[in-house]
């Protein structure tokens, strides 16, 4: 209600602003309606921005123990016997926590995956939860089962158009996070639907394709890795290890003093002397604090 009020009382201060002289001309009158809207939908961007700004630090990522939190809402959704949209709530929070923290809930997925059905009610949350869950600690083969059964319940020629879109799409945002969970011979099956007749599986099987030529083209057929694809590039595997050698950002810090050096301004330093010398002073004040002692 007090985003509505603000976003009236904008339109408001926009319509005052442009006038309220009603002998204009037809012309004029049209030019400011088109400014006034322009006007009003720059102002209502800007607040969505700042929204999506104030909650990208949420108090999820706040929590003590997010790991026991996850599992105890994961039982609740299981066992309990309350109504459908309270378990979604459940498996909602449940699925966030896993995705901020990076949290290992084995079971999670084998549960989503009874679900996976387009009759099923609130398919779409569902799918987003699924997706909501995935990230790049999760082990591949855990995710192979829930992909496969999502393709033959959303992907096939039995399946209506928007239900086969939505398929690909879910698929698509899976991969883009666990990208092994895709193998060979069904992603030459998926990337097929680029041809049909439906504009929106067209779509979903183009942006499926091109994920893939960026992030595992080796994984494509070799028509369709398109030109001067690099067949290097893929994801780390799973488990591997990406050690640091040196502190991240230290070449800005660098070439930051290499620009000052060339304008005369870097100051000389003398700190490995005074470095030394106040260790030669701190080890003879606990000489002498030792002879003082004995």
């Amino acid at each position: 209600d007090d985003d509505e009020d603000e976003a009236g009382e904008r339109a408001e201060a926009l319509r005052s602003s442009l006038g309220k002289d009603g002998a204009q001309t037809q012309r004029s009158c049209k030019k400011k309606q088109r400014k006034l809207k322009r006007a009003v939908k720059s102002s209502n961007k800007k607040s969505s921005a700042e929204k999506q700004a104030a909650a990208s630090f949420a108090a999820i990522h706040l929590l003590h123990d997010p790991h026991a939190i996850a599992e105890k809402l994961f039982v609740e959704a299981r066992k309990s016997s309350e109504r459908f949209e309270i378990r979604l709530m459940m498996i909602n929070l449940a699925s966030r926590l896993i995705g901020a923290h990076r949290l290992q809930l084995p079971n999670f997925y084998p549960f989503l995956q009874r679900y996976l059905q387009p009759h099923q009610r609130e398919i779409t949350l569902l799918l987003a939860y699924l997706v909501q869950a995935c990230h790049e600690l999760v082990p591949p083969e855990m995710l192979q089962p829930v992909l496969q059964a999502l393709v033959n319940h959303f992907v096939s020629d039995k399946s209506r158009p928007e239900m086969v879109a939505i398929g690909l799409n879910t698929a698509r945002e899976i991969c883009n996070r666990v990208p092994l969970a895709m193998d060979a011979t069904l992603l030459s099956d998926l990337i097929e639907y680029r041809n049909d007749r439906d504009r929106a599986v067209v779509a979903a099987a183009r942006s499926l394709l091109q994920l893939f030529r960026q992030r595992l083209p080796a994984l494509l057929p070799k028509k369709y890795r398109g030109k001067g694809c690099d067949l290097e590039a893929a994801p780390v595997q799973y488990g591997a290890l990406q050690v640091s050698t040196s502190v991240p950002g230290v070449e800005l810090l660098a070439a930051q003093e290499a620009r000052l050096a060339a304008r005369g301004k870097l100051l000389p330093r003398d700190d490995d002397k005074e470095w030394e010398q106040g260790i030669g002073d701190s080890d003879g004040d606990s000489d002498g604090d030792s002879d003082g002692d004995s």
